[in-house]
C-alpha cells in the first residue's frame, strides 16, 4: 500500500476534525483530495474486512470483492424482481468474503456497534445515527465515491413527464392532491413514501422537502426498496421515490418511467454533469479509530485512487474522480 498517501489521508482526517472543533462522536468528513494511485490491496478471504451497505450499493460491494478475490461476478435475476451482481465461484476453492448488504440504516448501526468495518452507503448519517455514534463515542470518516441521483417514479401509463421541485413539495405536503393540478390527469396523487430511517426517506427529506413537513400517510409508508416498484407498477395513480442506480440496475421495470425535475431528466449525463437538480453522491465510511493498516482502511483508500473508481465504474457507478 501507499504509505504516504494513508499517512496524508490520516492527517487531512485529523485536521478536518481539529479544524471543525469536532467533538468525539461526530461525524468527520474529509474534504475533497486529489486521488493518487495506490497499490491494490493483496487480501485473503480471513483478511477481508466486514463490508456492509445500503441496498442499492450491493453491486458495489460485490464488484470489489470479486475484484479484490480475483473472481468473475455476472448479473442474476432473482425472483423477487431484483437484479443482484453474484460472484462466479465455479472455479473458485477459497472460502468467499461474505457481501451481504442490509440496508443504509442497519450498515450504519453495525458500523457505529463495530459489527461492520467498512459502509457503502447512498447517503450520510442521519441525526439519529449520528447522536448513537456521539452516545458510542465513535466518529465516523466518510468520503465520496462515486454519483448517484434521487428520482421520482410513476406508473407507464401516467402520462406526465415531468415535475418542477414546488410540485413534488407541494404534493408531499398534502396541498397537491390530484394530478390536474401539476398537468395530468383529473384523477387523485396517491403518493407513496418509505419508512423513515432507510436511505430513500433520508435524501426525500434532505434534499427535495428541506424541512417542509410531509404529508402523514402511514398507510403510503412501504418498508422495501423495491416496494415502489411493486406498487406503481399496478397503480396508475401512484408516484414514488428511489435512486437511479438501483433503477438502472437492480430492479428495471417497464411498467415505470422516471419524471424529469425542473424538466431535466436523471440519466448518465445529467447526473455527471450533476445538471439533474438531485444528484446525489454515494460514500464509503469507516470509524475514525482504524487503524491504517486495517483491511478496511486500505479499501477505502484504495476506493479514492485511479484504480480504485476505475473499478466503481465497472460497477455502474458513475466515478467521483476522474
Amino acid at each position: 500500500m501507499n504509505s504516504r498517501f494513508s499517512s496524508i489521508l490520516q492527517l487531512i482526517i485529523i485536521s478536518s476534525a481539529l479544524i471543525g472543533g469536532c467533538s468525539k462522536g461526530a461525524l468527520t468528513q474529509t474534504p475533497e483530495i486529489i486521488p493518487q494511485e495506490v497499490d491494490l490491496p493483496s487480501l485473503s478471504s480471513e483478511e477481508y474486512p466486514r463490508i456492509d451497505g445500503s441496498t442499492s450499493t450491493a453491486p458495489l460491494g460485490a464488484t470489489i470483492a470479486c475484484h479484490l478475490m480475483d473472481v468473475p461476478c455476472e448479473w442474476i435475476d432473482f425472483i423477487d424482481s431484483n437484479r443482484y451482481l453474484m460472484p462466479d465461484l465455479s472455479d473458485y476453492d477459497d472460502e468467499f468474503p461474505d457481501i451481504s448488504h442490509f440496508g443504509t440504516h442497519s450498515a450504519y448501526l453495525n458500523l457505529i456497534e463495530g459489527q461492520a468495518d467498512l459502509i457503502l452507503v447512498a447517503r450520510l448519517p442521519s441525526a439519529q445515527e449520528l447522536e448513537l455514534a456521539q452516545m458510542s463515542g465513535v466518529t465516523l470518516v466518510s468520503q465520496p465515491i462515486a454519483l448517484d441521483a434521487f428520482i421520482f417514479i410513476v406508473n407507464e401509463n401516467n402520462p406526465l413527464d415531468e415535475l418542477t421541485i414546488e410540485e413534488i413539495q407541494g404534493i408531499y405536503t398534502g396541498e397537491l392532491k390530484n394530478w390536474s393540478q401539476v398537468g395530468g390527469p383529473e384523477d387523485e396523487i396517491h403518493p407513496y413514501q418509505r419508512n423513515e430511517q432507510s436511505g430513500s426517506q433520508q435524501l426525500m427529506l434532505e434534499l427535495v422537502m428541506k424541512g417542509i413537513p410531509m404529508i402523514d400517510a402511514p398507510l403510503m409508508v412501504l418498508p422495501k426498496m423495491i416496494a415502489p416498484f411493486y406498487s406503481i407498477s399496478d397503480d396508475p395513480l401512484g408516484i414514488g421515490y428511489s435512486v437511479y442506480y438501483y433503477e438502472e440496475n437492480m430492479a428495471p421495470n417497464e411498467l415505470i418511467k422516471l419524471v424529469a425535475v425542473d424538466g431535466v431528466k436523471p440519466e448518465h449525463a445529467t447526473i455527471q454533469t450533476r445538471q439533474y437538480p438531485f444528484t446525489t453522491e454515494v460514500y464509503v465510511v469507516v470509524r475514525a479509530d482504524s487503524p491504517p493498516t486495517s483491511s478496511a482502511t486500505q479499501i477505502r483508500d484504495w476506493l479514492l485512487s485511479p484504480g480504485g473508481q476505475e473499478v466503481i465504474e465497472q460497477s455502474g457507478y458513475i466515478r467521483s474522480y476522474k
